[in-house]
């Protein structure tokens, strides 16, 4: 849980209520993903969406990799990860703006 969803938590703890839903069952990262999930946050904020849904371009995800010092199979992953999560949030989005 970030810091947000510890406050919700105490602040219903101390309440005597149950937790919200998005909080009790939020998913649960597997060991070592978090890597790749804080890179799709950084990378999130490097694209330009000024002609619309853009995604996040190959070659910020390669000099990502590369100042993190990925080595080649780290790299392979987080072109695969960041593709997925991106595929996602950018349908996510078309679909809440249709």
């Amino acid at each position: 849980m970030g810091g947000i969803e510890q406050n919700i938590a105490k602040q219903a703890m101390r309440a005597g209520g149950k937790l919200p839903d998005r909080i009790a069952n939020a998913p649960e990262l597997k060991t070592g993903l978090r890597l790749y999930l804080d890179a799709f946050f950084d990378l999130d904020a490097e694209r330009s969406h000024g002609m619309g849904l853009t995604s996040i371009p190959w070659s910020k995800i390669k000099v990502y990799g590369e100042f993190w010092k990925f080595d080649g199979e780290q790299m392979e992953d987080l072109f695969f990860f960041i593709r997925r999560m991106d595929e996602a949030h950018l349908a996510r989005l078309r679909k809440k703006d249709g």
